[in-house]
C-alpha cells in the first residue's frame, strides 16, 4: 500500500448539507456510506499519486413499496417501519485524476460508476403511485488507501425524498 496524505487529495462535487431541511413531518431522508474499490481499466497506467476526485450522484430508479407496520414502535435502533418505504437506485459517478507513474504524459483520469440502493421510510398513507423527487448531496469522500492499480474509497451519501406531482395529463375536466 502506498502512503499518502488525505489532504492532498481535490474533492469536488461535496454539497452543503446545512442546505437540506431535514425536520418536520414530511421529511423523508436517510444516509448511506458506499465503500468503493475501485480497478482502473488495464489500458490506464499506474497510479503514482491521486491528483482529484470529482463526484456525483445519478439517481437510475425508484418506486415505493409496500412493507411491514411496527405501529409507531421503534426498534433497539431507534428506527420505524411505517408499512411504506421508497427504494432508491443510483450511482456514482466520478472522475479520478492521477499522475502516472510514466515519464511521458503523467497526468491521467478514470470514470467510475459505483451503483448504489438504499431505502428511504416514508409515511404510512403514501400512495404505493406517489412520485418522489430524490435530492441527493454527496456528505463525505473518504479515500482510506490506493495501490497502484486500485483506489478504496468511502462516500457518504445523504438521500432526501420530496412529494413531486404526477406526471402525465391532467384528468379530463368535462
Amino acid at each position: 500500500m502506498s502512503y499518502f496524505e488525505q489532504e492532498d487529495i481535490m474533492v469536488s462535487g461535496l454539497c452543503d448539507v446545512d442546505a437540506f431541511d431535514l425536520t418536520g413531518p414530511g421529511k423523508y431522508w436517510t444516509q448511506l456510506s458506499v465503500q468503493e474499490t475501485l480497478i482502473l481499466p488495464e489500458q490506464k497506467f499506474d497510479i503514482e499519486q491521486l491528483n482529484s476526485i470529482n463526484i456525483a450522484v445519478r439517481i437510475v430508479r425508484q418506486k415505493v413499496i409496500e412493507t411491514p407496520n411496527s405501529d409507531g414502535t421503534p426498534n433497539q435502533e431507534g428506527k420505524l417501519v411505517t408499512g411504506r418505504k421508497l427504494i432508491v437506485e443510483g450511482e456514482l459517478c466520478q472522475t479520478i485524476s492521477y499522475t502516472a507513474d510514466v515519464d511521458e504524459q503523467s497526468v491521467h483520469s478514470a470514470q467510475f460508476a459505483v451503483p448504489f440502493s438504499a431505502f428511504i421510510v416514508i409515511g404510512e398513507d403514501t400512495p404505493l403511485t406517489q412520485n418522489f423527487q430524490v435530492n441527493s448531496c454527496v456528505e463525505d469522500v473518504f479515500v482510506e488507501d490506493f495501490t497502484n492499480r486500485t483506489i478504496f474509497k468511502n462516500v457518504t451519501v445523504l438521500l432526501q425524498a420530496v412529494e413531486a406531482p404526477a406526471v402525465g395529463c391532467p384528468e379530463d375536466q368535462h
